[in-house]
Parts: C-alpha cells; structure tokens; sequence
C-alpha cells in the first residue's frame, strides 16, 4: 500500500471575501425557505461551517488548506487485492473517514501516488476536504513526539516512527519529579517491565527496594546478586516494627514523635479504624513501651551511654536489642482494662502464627538491590509486610541525599485501597510528595485500578497519580478504564488506544508527551529476568 497526501494553500483573502458572501446568501435563503426539515438542517450546518472557518481565520490567524488523501493498495492476486480494499475501506469507514474507489481513473491515481508530485486535476475535485492549520498539523504521518534524554534509561520504542524512548527521571531541571506509575491487566506486561527497569537502573548504580508481594522479582534478584528479605513462617529473617534507626527522623530530631506516627499507621491495620480517643490511649501505652526501655522524647535517651575507656569521636545510636518489642507493648495494654481488648488483636503476634514479627531485626542491608518477599505472608497479612517493608525501606533512602535510589511498590492498592486506612494512605502519599527531596523516585504497580481509588473517594490514589510525573497504562479491562478516566484527562482516542494495547505495549505519559511505546530488550536481559 502507498499512502499520497497533497496540501493546497487558498489566499486567505479571497477565502475570506467567498465566505462572507456565502454566509450572507445562506442566511437570506434560512430566513425565507418553506422548504423541508431536512434541507434546512444541512443549510444551516453549511451556515455555521463558514462562519467558524471565517472566525478562525480572522481571529485565530488560521489558514485554510485543500487535503487530498491518496491511497493505492496492490496485490499480485486479485481476490487478494478486494480482500485487502474491503479491510482498508472497513478500517477508515469505522473510523469516520468517507472513501471512494477511483473507478476509470486508475492510472491518474497510480501517477499522483509515485514521488512525482503529480495532484491528477481528474481525480483532485472528487477527493478535496477543507482543512484549518490546526487540523492540518494531525494530518502529518508516521510523526510523533519522541522523547530522548541523553543519560537516560531505555524504555521501548516509540511504535509510531520506532524511534527510541530513553528517560532520565533523576534529571529535575526537566522533570520536577521521578515518581512513576504503572498500571496494567494481569499479563499485560507490567511486571516484565518493572524488572527491566530494575536491571537497566542497577547497570547505572542506583539503589533499588522493592516490595513484592507475589514472589515475581526473585530471579532477577538473584541474577543481580541483590539480597532477598523474606518475611512469614518459614524465612529467618526478621524485623522489628517498634525500631527507631538514626535516619528515620528529619534532621535527626524528634525521633520518638516521628516513630509514634508510624506506629499509629501500623497498628491501625491491626485494629481497624480507630477513633480519636483510641489514638490517644494507644500512643500512651506506646509512650510507655518505650520509656521502659529508657528511650524518652529526649533525643538523647537514643543514643547509647559513652564507653570511658573508650574515645568515641561520634554517639554511638542504640541498636534493635535495645528496642522494644511486640511482646513489651503486649504486656503494657494488659496492665490496663481498656487495652486488654487491643493485647487480644496482639495474641497472633506474640504466641501464635505471626510471632516472627516478635523478633529482634537481623538482617542485611548493605546492597544496591534489596527485595522484600512477602509471599508467605499469604492474602491476609500482606499488608503487615509491606507497611513494615516500606518503614525499613524509607528510613534508608532517607540516609544519604546524595546517592538515588528508587522504590517499587507493586501491588500498591493494599497499602492505599479499601483495605487500609488514612493513616497508612498518608504515609505511601508523603513518600511520594517528598521522595525527590532524597534523589529518589517511587514507583506504584497495580492491576486493581479500582481498588486504588476505593479509599477515602480515591483522594489518596489521585494524589500519588498527580504526583507521579511519568504514567505508564497497559492494556486495562473497561472497567479500570472508566475508573481512570475519573481522575486522569484521558481523551476518548487515548482510552481506545488503551483498551487495544497488544501485550508488551503500553501508552506513556511524560508531562505533556503522549505516547504508545513497545516494550524491548534484548536476549541477555530477558535471560537475567526470567532466569
């Protein structure tokens, strides 16, 4: 098939002169015909027709453009060749675009498509459309805005000119922040993504944490020689919920203030919705778990007393053995009748299946590539794991401003959804609101479209939409589309482009730039990832 379009520029003045002349001879004739409904529904759409060309070209600065459209298919057979017409005819006819068979002028049709500049005067009059500049900037082919950042990360190809998309979402003279979201049906090709994100951003030296719920990002781990810390009944790894690490507070000040936050948000998915009398009963009771430890809002009290035969030239912080524990609050709720019934939500984790999360921490953070499995945790007690994964993970981007890094939460509707609560909602937006102040960049994955926004009238998962500066949609079921629609400016194209993704493609938007990109790589990264 070659495609052959020509542009005819009109003299605007002269335009201008025939429009004002037909505008007043269809008014005299809408004011005096008696003729029937019909032919004055089609004067009148012919009246208002010139009297906006004329306004745009007066007002807008418009010009006015004759199109002319060319296309020639051919085929070696000819049943091949009706086949192919009728399919292209089906296509631009589904599409709203009028089409005509030039019966008898074959040949001038064959002439005006080869490189010759030749727009054949026979077949010119029955093809012309009358275009406006503005209109005639969508009617340039195989164009498409690319985006190419010089120290960026390879994303795909652009599928409209195969150009290629490299995104440096570190870069905040371009971008004011890194923060991404992607969202994608199962086995649309999200999760293939994000790992290659992950492998592609590990080459460059970024440090990366991810939370992972479903055990996907195991291998590429592995391959990457990342650490994998595991979480549930079988895994020897531990983490303590009740510790207070150096760099979890701002400008190391208010370290108990700031950690009695965090524990209000975890122990709400504990005790469901609390009100404001129980917030205040629980962060006494959590005010004494740690003062019998010695630690007091004095910041001090954190750090551990100096060795005198010693010369120690920087405090020395206190380490998890020297923080409470699940038990210790356990036993602080018992000594008083209204927290007997929140120690009884605690009996899991203290003498029943959840009691791993009654342990000192053990584990190894000193890697560029941390994954945090959750797996075993099973569907319940998810979201205990990755609110304390997030805690962990956050703390450690908060140590050093001059190093980036990254954090992936897949599945993040269990964190903001109708599963959780406001408190713990808040804590996932501020990490997306004030990630860039660190060199970081927050990515949000999900499926369950839906489910991101069932919280609070999805304040909490537009909020992370409109602060996340690249969004990355995968083929979605209607209706996680008609919920994104709610809080996104899709246009009805996009969301029938969305809704006929292939797999391993996906629409992207980077600020203003919209665009279909197809997922690539190579043979050596496809093995890294899936093993």
């Amino acid at each position: 098939m070659n495609i052959s379009i020509f542009y005819e520029k009109k003299d605007k003045y002269k335009t201008i002169r025939d429009l004002t002349y037909h505008i007043g001879n269809v008014g005299v004739d809408l004011k005096k015909t008696k003729e029937n409904v019909q032919d004055i529904e089609i004067a009148k759409f012919s009246y208002d027709d010139a009297k906006y060309i004329r306004r745009e070209m007066q007002i807008n600065n418009e010009d006015l453009y004759l199109l002319f459209m060319y296309i020639d298919v051919y085929s070696e057979d000819e049943k091949e060749l009706e086949i192919q017409l009728n399919n292209i005819e089906g296509l631009l006819q589904g599409n709203g675009i009028q089409t005509r068979r030039a019966n008898f002028r074959q040949e001038q049709l064959f002439f005006s498509c080869l490189p010759l500049m030749q727009n054949h005067y026979d077949i010119k009059n029955a093809s012309k459309r009358n275009v406006l500049t503005s209109g005639l900037v969508g009617t340039y082919p195989f164009i498409s805005s690319s985006i190419f950042d010089e120290e960026g990360v390879f994303f795909g190809n652009n599928i409209f000119n195969n150009s290629l998309i490299f995104i440096d979402k570190f870069n905040r003279e371009k971008y004011k922040n890194g923060n991404m979201c992607v969202f994608g049906t199962s086995g649309a090709g999200k999760s293939f993504f994000s790992k290659l994100q992950i492998l592609r951003n590990w080459l460059i030296g970024i440090e990366q944490f991810v939370i992972d719920p479903e055990r996907e990002y195991e291998k590429i781990c592995n391959n990457l020689n990342g650490v994998i810390l595991k979480i549930g009944p079988s895994s020897k790894t531990y983490i303590n919920i009740f510790d207070i690490r150096e760099e979890s507070s701002e400008d190391n000040k208010g370290f108990l203030a700031t950690k009695i936050q965090k524990l209000l948000g975890f122990f709400s998915l504990i005790f469901g919705e609390m009100t404001e009398d129980t917030k205040s009963f629980i962060e006494k009771k959590i005010i004494e778990t740690y003062n019998q430890k010695g630690i007091t809002f004095d910041d001090t009290t954190l750090y551990k007393e100096k060795d005198k035969n010693k010369i120690e030239i920087k405090p020395i912080f206190k380490d998890t053995t020297e923080m409470p524990l699940f038990e210790d609050f356990y036993q602080v709720l018992k000594q008083d009748k209204m927290g007997e019934k929140y120690a009884n939500y605690l009996q899991p984790f203290i003498n029943g299946s959840l009691n791993y999360f009654n342990q000192y921490t053990n584990i190894e953070l000193e890697n560029k590539l941390l994954i945090a499995d959750i797996y075993e945790l099973g569907e319940e007690n998810l979201k205990y794991g990755m609110y304390i994964f997030t805690d962990l993970f956050w703390d450690k981007i908060k140590k050093d401003r001059k190093i980036r890094k990254a954090i992936y939460l897949d599945e993040i509707w269990r964190l903001i959804g109708v599963t959780s609560n406001k408190e713990v909602a808040s804590f996932i937006y501020k990490i997306f609101k004030t990630i860039r102040k660190y060199s970081g960049c927050s990515i949000a994955i999900t499926q369950d479209v839906s489910d991101l926004f069932s919280l609070e009238n999805g304040i909490y998962g537009k909020s992370i939409l409109n602060n996340s500066c690249i969004k990355i949609f995968f083929s979605l079921e209607e209706e996680n589309i008609k919920v994104l629609e709610e809080h996104s400016n899709l246009t009805e194209k996009e969301k029938i482009e969305i809704r006929s993704l292939n797999k391993g493609e996906c629409m992207m938007f980077v600020d203003q730039s919209h665009t279909i990109i197809k997922v690539c790589c190579s043979d050596e990264e496809k093995l890294l990832i899936q093993g």
